[in-house]
């Protein structure tokens, strides 16, 4: 009979211990999703604060530092993606335009400086700066960079 006793109480004790274990994996997993809770509070005061700082509101000096440090980042993140346009670009056989040249907005040939009408298919050329010359699209009044490519502007 003492054999079943000692059964019967390791029986018991890995039940407790597999209620433990449950229990504790509910808590971790509560603490946890407060942790994510918190985070994206964190991330919402965040940018409420860069907008603030985008709009020219007054803000500490130590925000504005953190704010100026994303606008390096968000540079850093437009240049990366020209690039990878650039390269899609020259690999894609469309040549990207001389310094002052332009890309004609129909076909998406380059151009060279000083060249009104398209050579390819004759269609006639805006002004060198009104399109992008990575990858042709219109420029918008008052934009620094390509709203297709991310192409900064000259």
């Amino acid at each position: 009979m003492a054999i079943f006793n000692k059964l019967s109480d390791m029986a018991k004790n890995i039940g407790d211990k597999a209620g433990e274990a449950i229990e504790t994996t509910k808590l971790n997993s509560k603490i946890s999703s407060e942790m994510n809770a918190i985070d994206g509070i964190y991330k919402k005061i965040g940018e409420y604060y860069y907008q603030q700082y985008k709009s020219g509101a007054s803000m500490p000096e130590e925000t504005a530092a953190f704010c100026a440090k994303i606008d390096e980042h968000n540079t850093a993140i437009d240049e990366a993606k020209a690039e990878i346009e650039r390269i899609k670009t020259a690999n894609s056989g469309v040549a990207a335009p001389a310094a002052g040249g332009t890309v004609c907005p129909s076909c998406g040939k380059a151009s060279t400086p000083g060249t009104n009408f398209c050579r390819e298919c004759g269609t006639k050329l805006e002004a060198a700066g009104e399109f992008c010359v990575e990858c042709g699209t219109k420029k918008e009044p008052g934009t620094k960079f390509c709203r297709e490519c991310g192409a900064k502007f000259e």
